[in-house]
């Protein structure tokens, strides 16, 4: 018998929430079980289903609770709650507050529907899915060997500190040299892991288990 998927969605526009619900209703093998208007509301009807979904779609700006309370009270009841973020926000700060948050995925709600089906499938099998990492080599390589890129002690350190919500300017304080050396370790991780984003070096240190998902 084939595996279903169990979703849950939380958005406050109407019209969105029944777009993303009937899209992934049409994705075989999934199911959405759970639609709300709001992350409070969203947490009231999760702990009181019979059945918790196995991923969490939920949007950042939302009234009551927005993205960042929603995963924080969902983190803390249910740990291991695998969660996408769908949402027009596309500020790399955001991004990169969400992933320290706890959040498995992000995906912009312009997005086309077999992205979607693709990061909920992702965020099921390996935990984590960002579609600028997705789509680089390094992926396909933790997906298939155990072969990782050789990175340099300065360079990991980096990695660890794209995480924090420090600036490069303080980044490059905490590591005792100057910011054309940060932009220097950073222009090589990019190169290294195929990404060319700030958000995308903290999906990779995640996926390669440099910083834990918090």
């Amino acid at each position: 018998m084939e595996r279903i998927i169990r979703i849950a969605i939380a958005d406050d526009h109407e019209i969105v929430l029944n777009g993303v619900r009937e899209i992934i209703s049409g994705f075989g093998g999934f199911s959405v079980d759970i639609v709300a208007g709001n992350g409070k509301e969203l947490f009231q009807k999760m702990s009181v289903a019979e059945v918790l979904p196995d991923i969490v779609v939920t949007d950042i700006s939302m009234p009551v609770w927005d993205g960042y309370e929603t995963l924080d009270n969902i983190r803390r009841k249910w740990p291991e709650m695998k969660t996408l973020i769908l949402t027009m926000h596309k500020h790399e700060l955001a991004i990169i507050k969400m992933f320290r948050s706890g959040a498995n995925g992000f995906l912009l709600k312009n997005s086309p529907p077999h992205e979607l089906q693709k990061a909920l499938t992702s965020i099921y099998e390996t935990g984590l899915y960002f579609s600028e990492v997705a789509s680089s080599n390094l992926y396909h390589r933790l997906q298939h060997s155990n072969i990782m890129p050789s990175l340099t002690e300065k360079e990991i350190l980096l990695l660890k500190y794209c995480h924090t919500d420090l600036t490069y300017k303080e980044i490059a304080d905490k590591m005792a040299i100057t910011e054309r050396s940060v932009a220097g370790f950073r222009t090589s991780l990019f190169d290294k892991l195929g990404v060319n984003s700030r958000a995308g070096l903290v999906v990779c240190a995640i996926k390669m288990g440099y910083v834990p998902i918090e």
